[in-house]
């Protein structure tokens, strides 16, 4: 298989009629001369994962830099790396699951769902105490019931502390 054959299943393995309206690759050149890639990881099986900032120049001409920045692989090297790029991508994919084809499951995305709702609803804030009977917990900004129960009542279904 070529670099370009799994790039090409990579993003299709991610399309789901709904990650590809909002998400993507995106390659363009740069004027220095070089490359960019913007790789999204939101929603896919590698939304979270480590990745080790990649650093290579061994001149103002020949360089290579790769990094992980709010939930997106980005890549630039010079106009030779385009491939080389892409690789490095691959290459952590393929190392960060076994089958590193395979689209996030329901239950895995429902549960980076969770986390994002929960982080937006910020921290217990009080002093007021929440509102449901014989919960000892304060409550959050802008609501009158703690983290957990504003969670419940919003999602109609239960808190997991895994969530939080």
């Amino acid at each position: 298989m070529s670099v370009l054959d799994d790039i090409q299943k990579w993003y299709a393995s991610n399309c789901n009629e709904d990650w590809e309206h909002s998400y993507g690759v995106v390659i363009e050149t740069l004027d220095n001369p070089g490359w960019s890639v913007k790789i999204d990881l939101e929603e896919t099986n590698l939304h979270g994962k480590v990745f080790e900032k990649l650093e290579r120049k061994l001149s103002d001409e020949v360089w290579l830099h790769c990094h992980v920045e709010d939930n997106k692989f980005l890549g630039f090297g010079d106009e030779n790396k385009l491939e080389e790029i892409l690789k490095v991508f691959l290459d952590w994919a393929k190392s960060q699951n076994e089958d590193w084809l395979k689209p996030l499951s329901d239950r895995e995305f429902q549960s980076l769902e969770d986390v994002a709702f929960i982080n937006l609803l910020g921290e217990e804030v009080g002093p007021e105490l929440c509102k449901t009977e014989s919960c000892t917990h304060k409550r959050i900004k802008n609501s009158v019931l703690c983290r957990k129960h504003h969670f419940e009542g919003v999602k109609k279904r239960p808190f997991s502390e895994r969530a939080s």
